[in-house]
């Protein structure tokens, strides 16, 4: 993940940035910033790098505010991240090169009083953050992502982080997209990591965030206070984000199976819209959820339902909502018939016809699993997929 100018924003620095042009560009990524004093014409693109962060006050051309049109055109030629001009000698710039920086969505902004060398300064320490953070991110996903013994998962954490302590717990909480709420705290990374130690680790992490709570206390009921205390101090419990819980690990060696285990909780929580999940409890979903990408899980639980799906289009029928509610209903008929407003000799009859047409005949009693297992298995599909 790289450093965005709409990231950059967020800097203290460049806070009174004033926008002029190019709002459909923040999303582009900053290599480095950098500051063009004298260039012109052509030398301003032979100057700058690719994903460069440029300011300048225009002294080259205070007296030709018709040449600012050349100015950012050179540097869209360059492919730069954006352009920031300090108003010393130009207040306002040419509508031309407002026009031109819009129409290629290219960030344009104005700014006074700040000064460049400590916009810069901070904007190389976002970076190297960033840089920083990637290189973390590769490794966690080389943890758990690949089949490495525990001493190299061992040797792996300590990369990460060589204040590990060897009893832990991880969370993964990303944002609730729909969120109704006034809160007006919210969650600070930097502040949780504050709160949990040198020992611990937050970064970003797909799209969300990844918590690595590590204690010397071996026992699971510290490591769970301890950790859940921080979270709700630093405003990650207040409703707005949705947790995945790991077992508590007393061997670093299992780091990857605990950092799985969040992500599969959060799923979880996600699947049936809770704020939280702890993977202990989350049932035959430890199952499931881990096997939703493997192909025969797939093969298995597209045969039959697409089978319910071709009845259904042939005949006009609803089978697979019925299978999915005698599911959800758990087996029960009157629960069943409650949800769908139908007789309950109705489901029965479609619960049977539903069989028929799967073929459960040689399941020998696992006809009811059979299908529980499709039903769950395509769910978890359409909601995490």
């Amino acid at each position: 993940m790289s450093l965005t100018v709409h990231d950059a924003l967020k800097l203290d620095a460049l806070k009174r940035f004033r926008l002029v042009a190019g709002m459909n560009g923040l999303d582009r990524k900053i290599t480095r910033a950098g500051i063009l004093d004298h260039e012109i014409g052509e030398q301003v693109r032979d100057a700058v790098q690719k994903g460069e962060f440029i300011f300048s006050n225009l002294l080259a051309i205070k007296n030709k505010p018709e040449m600012i049109v050349d100015f950012v055109k050179h540097l869209i030629d360059a492919k730069a991240a954006c352009f920031a001009i300090k108003m010393i000698y130009f207040k306002e710039i040419p509508k031309e090169a407002i026009e031109l920086a819009h129409n290629h969505k290219f960030p344009l902004f104005l700014f006074d009083e700040t000064y460049v060398e400590t916009i810069i300064l901070e904007i190389d320490k976002a970076i190297n953050i960033q840089n920083h953070e990637q290189h973390i991110q590769l490794i966690v996903d080389q943890i758990s992502e690949s089949n490495l013994n525990e001493f190299r998962i061992r040797d792996l954490a300590y990369q990460i982080n060589r204040n590990f302590k060897k009893n832990y717990i991880v969370y993964f909480a990303r944002e609730i997209e729909v969120y109704e709420g006034n809160n007006t705290w919210l969650f600070n990374p930097n502040r949780l990591n504050q709160l949990l130690g040198e020992s611990c680790l937050v970064i970003s992490y797909r799209n969300g965030y990844l918590i690595i709570a590590t204690y010397e206390n071996e026992k699971h009921e510290y490591i769970k206070k301890a950790s859940e205390s921080a979270l709700s101090v630093s405003g990650l419990l207040d409703g707005r984000y949705r947790l995945g819980i790991s077992e508590c690990k007393n061997d670093l060696g299992a780091l990857g199976r605990a950092i799985d285990e969040s992500k599969y909780a959060y799923d979880f929580a996600s699947l049936y819209e809770m704020k939280e999940a702890a993977f202990l409890n989350i049932g035959i979903y430890q199952l499931l959820i881990p096997i939703i990408n493997n192909p025969w899980a797939y093969s298995f639980y597209k045969r039959i339902i697409n089978k319910l799906i071709s009845y259904d289009q042939e005949k006009g029928t609803d089978l697979l909502n019925t299978a999915i509610e005698y599911i959800r209903s758990e087996g029960n008929i009157q629960a069943t018939s409650e949800k769908l407003f139908q007789h309950r000799n109705t489901v029965r009859y479609r619960v049977k016809k539903i069989n028929e047409i799967i073929d459960t005949t040689q399941l020998k009693g696992t006809s009811y699993e059979t299908l529980a297992i499709a039903i769950r298995l395509y769910l978890i599909n359409l909601k995490l997929l």
